[in-house]
């Protein structure tokens, strides 16, 4: 006993207390995941509509800052041009406009449905799509060469054709619902006030084209084009950051882009609202 006494000397304490808990992952316990993965979704989509938002803003600046070049004043160097002029067919190709067959060069169609949408209605999409060929800028007798294929378009409108219950589509529409699967008609319903009984049976057609002789203005990188025939000069524009084909001045271009970029920057800021609403408790509880 007393060899016991002298190795646990009367003034050591001998201790009967718990590990201490960690107190942050005790609170993150007590948080409900399913909001907290909401948000966090929430939090990615918001910054991802954000940066689109950024690029369009991005683009219209460089748009506005970007020197105009007449195609004469173009040599084969590769850099940012911004031209104006006419649009000009290349060896006569061009594309058909998608509601009434007219010769373009560049084309951008939308088909919606109106549908219901819990207690309103909007307009959803059920097809769409771009194209251009090939075509000139001409200004005062001399051209430059673009490829549209990877520009972005910024075009009036130059048709919107809605189609109410029961009325068939014109004509110059026709034709393109009946080659198209995705816009053959559908079986149509009847509308009692604001109620729509059956499939929703209204629809609008939208369509934005480039004809040969509209005035165009291009934003795009210009690089040498050495099978230029004659009557182009040896650069064309078939790229860029931003590559924009406008019909429309480059202030007007400019207002367009801006325009676009304002909806996603609206979704981001709701949606990171959202966001901080959902993981303020799991941020309370850390902090």
């Amino acid at each position: 006993m007393n060899a016991l006494h002298r190795a646990v000397p009367a003034s050591t304490p001998v201790s009967t207390a718990t590990e201490a808990v960690d107190p942050i992952p005790a609170a993150l316990g007590a948080v409900d995941p399913v909001p907290a993965a909401l948000g966090a979704v929430a939090l990615v989509v918001g910054f991802g509509f954000l940066a689109y938002g950024a690029v369009g803003a991005r683009d219209a600046v460089r748009v506005l800052r970007t020197t105009a070049t007449g195609p004469r004043g173009l040599d084969g160097a590769e850099r940012r041009v911004r031209i104006t002029g006419r649009a000009a067919a290349v060896d006569d190709e061009t594309l058909p406009s998608p509601f009434g067959g007219d010769p373009c060069l560049c084309v951008d169609y939308d088909v919606s449905e109106l549908r219901s949408q819990g207690k309103g209605q909007s307009w959803v999409t059920i097809d769409g799509g771009e194209a251009g060929v090939p075509f000139r800028v001409d200004d005062g007798g001399t051209g430059v060469r673009v490829d549209p294929a990877a520009a972005a378009f910024s075009l009036d409108i130059d048709e919107k054709i809605k189609v109410d219950a029961a009325d068939e589509p014109p004509e110059r529409v026709r034709g393109f619902v009946d080659a198209v699967d995705e816009v053959e008609s559908t079986e149509t319903g009847y509308e009692v006030g604001p109620l729509t009984i059956g499939d929703d049976p209204r629809r609008r057609y939208l369509q934005r084209v480039l004809r040969p002789g509209d005035e165009v203005t291009v934003v795009g990188d210009a690089a040498a084009f050495s099978d230029a025939p004659v009557g182009e000069v040896k650069s064309k524009v078939a790229d860029g950051s931003p590559f924009v084909v406008s019909d429309a001045s480059a202030r007007r271009t400019a207002l367009r882009l801006v325009g676009r970029s304002a909806v996603p920057v609206v979704l981001g800021a709701v949606a990171l609202a959202v966001a901080g609403v959902a993981l303020s408790p799991a941020v309370g509880a850390v902090v």
